[in-house]
């Protein structure tokens, strides 16, 4: 299951999506507003099921209460082997989830990233070399993703 979490960590809205992921139908669930309605079917999708769940760009870390509801019924599987990872940028959010270990990943280096920056944004087209403005709208953009795709 992959599941982007961004700044928005809405317990019901993440245990849909990963409803999503596990139900065939939407019709299983879609009609369900109830939250622990919600994680209940969770539960009995996944109870025996071996699972990698990726909680992708995590930044909230200030609902720690709501971070175990979300994952309760993924802690009451039976399988072994499943797996929660977390991706974030925030040290504090790797922290209150729990991490077993925490691996930083660092950016490309500057060239590298330009070249596949180039590649992407400007589609191939030789134009931003000739054209200053493009250039360098490209390369501040590039500077603030700081090596990050």
């Amino acid at each position: 299951m992959w599941v982007c979490v961004s700044d928005n960590f809405n317990e019901k809205s993440l245990t849909c999506e990963m409803l999503d992921h596990v139900c065939k139908d939407r019709q299983e669930y879609g009609n369900i507003s109830n939250f622990d309605a919600l994680q209940k079917i969770l539960l009995e999708k996944i109870r025996h099921k071996r699972f990698l769940l990726v909680l992708d760009d995590m930044w909230e870390d200030r609902d720690r209460k709501g971070w175990e509801n979300l994952l309760a019924p993924l802690k009451c599987n039976e399988a072994t082997g499943c797996m929660i990872l977390v991706t974030t940028r925030r040290t504090s959010v790797a922290r209150m989830t729990g991490t077993m270990s925490k691996i930083d990943v660092n950016g490309l280096d500057e060239t590298e990233f330009w070249s596949l920056f180039k590649a992407w944004a400007f589609l191939g087209n030789e134009n931003q070399e000739r054209d200053p403005t493009l250039r360098s709208i490209g390369q501040h953009i590039a500077e603030a993703l700081k090596g990050n795709p």
